[in-house]
């Protein structure tokens, strides 16, 4: 738990430096990418290589997008949501 607190509290200091907090922000998308796409393809029931199989994305592409070793085009994401039953919904908020 120490080690945890203090990741957190060097995080906090960290995050004061305006150039390390606009890289940290840059990479929130590209963390919610990987998540909402992880997310529903579990919701789905279906394995990376079924995705690929259904979407026509290589299964090892989505295994990249879904550890955050490359950022997806759009195209790639509206075919992955729609290989899942889903619509790809982008918003600015």
């Amino acid at each position: 738990m120490e080690k945890k607190s203090d990741f957190q509290k060097r995080l906090a200091n960290d995050l004061k430096n305006p150039e390390f907090k606009k890289e940290w922000d840059s990479l929130e998308l590209e963390y919610q990418i990987q998540v909402a796409l992880m997310q529903a393809r579990i919701d789905a029931d279906m394995t990376q290589a079924e995705l690929a199989e259904k979407s026509g994305v290589r299964q090892s592409n989505i295994s990249r997008i879904e550890s955050g070793a490359v950022l997806p085009r759009l195209d790639t994401l509206e075919a992955l949501a729609k290989a899942m039953g889903k619509n790809l919904q982008i918003s600015m908020i």
